[in-house]
């Protein structure tokens, strides 16, 4: 079988997880606030997250013993799913941070995204309040500085 990159996983939460799988400490430098939880992997990756900050998973838990921790839980099928593909996955480490990061600015940047779709369909049904106007013109404002960062795509 090809080995497929970790970039080319699939979305932005599982390339996340996937990099958490391999990387525990790196679920300490997460914003759980960004992460959507309507998919059994943002879910899974906000287990991992949780149970690294109340200390029930060390930082330096191999994959193995990752998903045998979560064995159990809700989070289990999922977890053994995904360490499955990582099997074939290719790990080059000189951009695993890079990657890390910008998968961070995507999460920041969909959620910009959906706070603006949220607000001009508000100025569209009823119009914004001032503040909101203001908040509306702030998030702008960010999209515009993460464009221009020119590591996100699709914002």
């Amino acid at each position: 079988p090809r080995r497929r990159p970790l970039s080319a996983m699939g979305s932005t939460v599982g390339t996340l997880l996937r990099l958490v799988l391999q990387h525990p400490a790196r679920a300490a430098r997460l914003p759980v606030d960004l992460i959507p939880t309507e998919n059994a992997e943002g879910q899974a990756l906000i287990g991992i997250i949780d149970a690294m900050s109340t200390g029930d998973l060390a930082t330096n838990a191999g994959l193995g013993a990752l998903v045998e921790q979560f064995r159990e839980t809700p989070h289990g099928d999922t977890l053994a799913r995904v360490a499955g593909e990582l099997v074939d996955a290719e790990f080059d480490e000189a951009v695993v941070e890079l990657l890390f990061e910008d998968s961070v600015r995507k999460l920041h940047a969909d959620a910009i995204g959906r706070e603006i779709a949220a607000l001009t369909a508000k100025e569209r049904e009823t119009g914004l309040a001032p503040i909101e106007r203001h908040r509306l013109a702030e998030l702008l404002i960010e999209k515009m500085n993460l464009v221009n960062l020119g590591k996100v795509q699709d914002v």
